[in-house]
């Protein structure tokens, strides 16, 4: 086992300048990169996890790594990662890619998934939990859909975007064929609660974090986990009440509610 539990490290973009909270420079990207080589941590996507969730063979020093919306510094990102011998998942949401100029479009998606796995996140970047059966299901299928059109591989994970995920989704996202989903909660994961749930706890990584909280994230520094912890239930209120609001509205709806929003994966700090 690593070590009884691991980090899942949550990207969205490289810029130059960063250009916002989620957005991190190359040189730091780098840098943390560089890091985890030196330590000698052994860093993979959903497919290696999935994989060593059936093996149970686990290095001693265990990183999983993955990218959210579809950003086109993706492709820097993927190069950075085979360059190092790592591995990482890319979660792509269909829209954004279409109709954004800064995101891949098709042939830098197939580019991509030969550096590393593509994943599903979503047709809209609709948040899954607060939408009808229906809205949801189209939107877990036709993202799958889409990506293995363009990609011609089978799509067997996802991440939950903007965090709104519960049991429900959960159910709907096994149903539509996906295996394990990354979700956005901050904290560090079991493998056998991963085995279990087939969900992924993810840590964002933000522009403001240096090297010092960097490497306290791989240590798993209590400290920064409670308050991050502490800061998402407290951003998540807001989400919660409009989720229940939701729910009462389509109360007669055709589709019906898709599921209770305080169920154990909600909306957290971490956006996705």
């Amino acid at each position: 086992m690593p070590e009884s539990a691991f980090i899942c490290l949550m990207y969205h973009a490289l810029d130059e300048p960063s250009a916002g909270r989620y957005s991190l420079t190359g040189r730091t990207f780098i840098g943390q990169l560089d890091w985890l080589k030196a330590e000698g941590f052994v860093v993979e996507g959903f497919v290696g996890l999935e994989t060593r969730l059936n093996s149970r063979a686990w290095p001693a020093r265990y990183v999983v790594a993955t990218f959210d919306d579809g950003h086109r510094s993706f492709l820097r990102a993927g190069e950075e990662f085979a360059a190092r011998g790592f591995q990482a998942t890319f979660f792509l949401t269909r829209e954004f890619c279409r109709n954004r100029p800064d995101f891949l479009k098709d042939p830098e998606i197939r580019r991509l998934a030969e550096l590393g796995e593509v994943g599903g996140h979503g047709v809209t970047h609709r948040p899954i939990s607060l939408l009808s059966r229906v809205e949801a299901r189209r939107e877990l299928v036709e993202s799958r859909q889409w990506l293995e059109d363009v990609t011609g591989r089978e799509i067997r994970h996802m991440s939950a975007p903007g965090g709104f995920w519960n049991r429900a989704s959960q159910r709907l996202a096994r149903e539509a064929g996906y295996t394990l989903v990354g979700n956005s909660v901050q904290w560090w994961n079991r493998p056998q609660q991963v085995a279990r749930e087939r969900q992924v706890n993810r840590v964002a990584l933000l522009a403001q974090f240096g090297r010092e909280v960097f490497e306290r994230i791989q240590r798993r520094d209590l400290r920064f986990f409670a308050g991050r912890r502490l800061r998402s239930c407290l951003l998540a209120l807001p989400n919660a009440l409009r989720g229940r609001w939701e729910i009462c509205r389509r109360q007669a709806g055709s589709g019906g509610p898709l599921g209770r929003p305080e169920s154990r994966v909600s909306n957290s700090a971490g956006s996705s």
